[in-house]
């Protein structure tokens, strides 16, 4: 390929809710892929068509095809993209399907080519647009910036859930979680996650969900004992949101109030060790 045509490939997909792709092509260097996207039937409801793999791609490497995949993606938001995401010369593909459903979930595959095939990493599912890949300090590497998805739900409404910080380094076809390493970063988050603290005790809305995170991305910051304190002080007695304490699968008692079930879920999820908790 010359000059002039390699400037002009086409590096992403997105799937469109009303337009089907047929045997689109992204290409980079020598790496290409054929991607086909059929829309789901919007007029019918998405649980019926959850089985369906609506996606399906193909993966070549100097012309010979090396993987052959298929996947679901409802409401048009997914795509396939070729980003150079460790700075090797070599662009890595990003697969993004969308499983449709009430505040969930992105999932994100990434191929990547090491000696003479390819390595394939999940991010797993994540919630709404699943995160972003960030070049955090300009080093030409990127990171991928998201969140802990272990708060959503956990001590509110999804809406007063404000979750901490998660970001990744994708080095050697994986993904390595370096949270700690941006603290300007948590920093950022950490101001907004204080600003909807305010909001929500002015409007006297619910501050537990919010105030989880809070805790959880100062610990990142290794500033847990200021933030427990803030936290005693300003937590909601009233709500019982996240207090049961669960067996198998039903609830097998209760923690005596917020701090407690809390302390709990951050040694659980790992921001605290058992000599640490409360």
């Amino acid at each position: 390929m010359g000059d002039a045509a390699a400037s002009l490939a086409v590096t992403k997909l997105d799937f469109d809710t009303g337009q089907p792709l047929t045997n689109q092509v992204v290409r980079s260097g020598k790496i290409k892929v054929q991607v086909s996207y059929q829309p789901i039937d919007l007029n019918e409801r998405v649980d019926d068509n959850y089985d369906i793999n609506n996606v399906s791609y193909q993966i070549f490497y100097n012309g010979q095809i090396y993987q052959q995949n298929s996947g679901y993606s409802a409401f048009g938001t997914g795509y396939v993209e070729l980003r150079d995401l460790d700075n090797n010369g070599i662009d890595e593909i990003i697969v993004s399907t969308y499983s449709g459903g009430a505040h969930c979930c992105t999932s994100l595959v990434i191929y990547t080519w090491q000696k003479d095939k390819f390595i394939r990493e999940e991010t797993g599912f994540l919630d709404g647009s699943g995160g972003s890949f960030e070049d955090l300090d300009g080093d030409n590497n990127y990171e991928f910036v998201t969140v802990d998805n272990a708060f959503l739900y956990a001590f509110s409404s999804y809406a007063a859930s404000f979750p901490p910080s998660r970001i990744y380094t994708f080095q050697q076809g994986k993904l390595a979680d370096v949270t700690r390493k941006y603290p300007q970063e948590l920093r950022k988050t950490l101001a907004a996650m204080l600003k909807a603290f305010q909001l929500a005790k002015k409007e006297k809305a619910e501050v537990n969900g919010i105030l989880a995170g809070y805790v959880a991305q100062k610990i990142l910051l290794g500033e847990y004992e200021e933030a427990w304190q803030f936290l005693l002080a300003n937590y909601d007695k009233n709500s019982d949101w996240g207090l049961d304490i669960y067996g198998e699968s039903t609830a097998i008692g209760k923690y005596p109030d917020f701090p407690a079930a809390l302390s709990a879920f951050l040694l659980k999820n790992g921001y605290l060790t058992p000599v640490q908790v409360k």
